[in-house]
This record gives C-alpha cells, structure tokens and sequence, in this order.
C-alpha cells in the first residue's frame, strides 16, 4: 500500500491521534511540514492525503495555499481520498466553490455537532448518537460545494463537515489529544483568558478531558475506519 501524506502547516498543529489509530492498524503514512518548506507530493506516490489545520485564513495570500488547492484538484481527479481538518476542511470548501467566511462567533472548546440525515454515507449500521460533543478552535466558517453532501452541523457555524467526491472535510478537530489542547491553551493565551459565546474558559475545556476525548472517539473512529477503507481501495 502506498502510504498516506499528511499535511501539516504549523508545528503546533500536529495530527495527534490520527497517528495514533494508524500506528495500531500498521498503516504507513508520511508526514510533511509546509512551515518547514517540505516539498507537496505527488498523486501517484499516495494512498491518501490529510490536510490538517492552520493559525490563519485559506483566504490569505500564502502561495502553498493555491499549491495544496491545485493537488486537492489533482488527487479528485485520480479519485484519490482527500480529509481536510478545520483549515483543511475550509481548504476542500474552497478549492470547489465553496466560501470561507468568518464565523458569525468563535468557537473553542467542546461543542456539540449533530451527525445530519445523511450518517448512512460512513456509519451504516454504526450505534452512534446524532449529538455528540466535538472539540472545536476556528474563527472561520465554510459553505457546501454545489453537489456535497452535509455530514455534520452544529449552531454556530451551522455546517460541520461534508462529503464531496473523493473529499472528507470537517469543521471539528477529530485529531487533537490531551497534550495538543494544553498546548493550544498555554500557546493561544489571548484567545481563551476570557469566556465569551462559543469559547470556554480553559479549565473548564481542560476538566475530564480523557472522558471527553474517549467519547467524542466512539465517533471518531467510525469516521477513520470509513475512510481508511477508501484510502485501501485505492492504495
């Protein structure tokens, strides 16, 4: 099997338990660092590609942006299966139409997000509940391609997550672990020294978080297992 490439683009934003799912399954995989001017992959030498998040727009004037767009475009076209995370999500949204916007409030902190009518799609036959609680840090929102299928919602920003061709994206950090939080917290002080709608006061966000992780990975790893499975039918 040829391996996953995972994107990151700053060194805070790592793909934590992501890593951790795959390293149990011997699944190989190749991470890469825009931040540290890695060379993008090309779509021959892949099984499947991760975009994970980043401190800034998909809107900014950053030139590895349109890079990582034209290969989202050249892996579709190869059918070859894309997940975006937070700014990748937006990223996917983006490079088919969609628009990236700011988020009418911040979120961070543990949000709840419905899984929409659409479940069937990844979890057929999966015990899930339609809520659960799911990790957020965003400050931009995204709109549906023409022609994508909404997978999650949630009230603020209402769109969540959508498949799109060979295309996975999500608004929520399904990768983050407990380390990554605490990091995000002490690094991004500013922006959670004081409670407001949408974000969390940081102990409250701290508080039970193994329970709060092991719950939001019962859906998780539903979600990974789908789209492993699409990364094998192809690699």
């Amino acid at each position: 099997m040829k391996p996953l490439y995972i994107i990151s683009h700053v060194a805070c934003s790592r793909p934590g338990y992501l890593c951790d799912y795959l390293d149990k399954r011997d699944i190989p995989y190749t991470r890469i660092s825009m931040e540290s001017g890695d060379t993008l992959p090309s779509p021959d030498t892949l099984s499947g590609l991760v975009l994970l998040g980043a401190p800034i727009s998909v809107n900014s004037d950053q030139p590895w942006i349109e890079q990582e767009i034209a290969l989202v475009h050249d892996c579709v076209e190869n059918e070859i299966p894309v997940f975006g995370i937070c700014f990748g999500g937006q990223l996917i949204s983006k490079a088919f139409g969609g628009k990236v916007f700011p988020s009418s409030v911040m979120q961070i902190g543990w949000h709840p997000v419905s899984i929409t009518e659409q479940r069937h799609l990844l979890f057929n036959g999966a015990e899930l509940p339609d809520v659960f609680d799911a990790f957020e840090w965003h400050e931009e929102s995204f709109s549906l391609p023409t022609g994508a299928m909404p997978l999650f919602s949630g009230d603020q920003p209402g769109n969540q997550g959508f498949l799109y061709k060979s295309c996975l994206a999500v608004q929520f950090h399904p990768e983050v672990t407990g380390e990554i939080i605490e990091e995000w917290v002490a690094r991004y002080e500013a922006c959670v020294e004081k409670p407001l709608e949408g974000i969390q006061d940081h102990r409250e966000m701290l508080q039970d978080v193994d329970n709060k992780l092991a719950a939001m990975r019962q859906m998780t790893d539903h979600l990974f297992d789908w789209w492993i499975a699409q990364t094998r039918a192809i690699g």
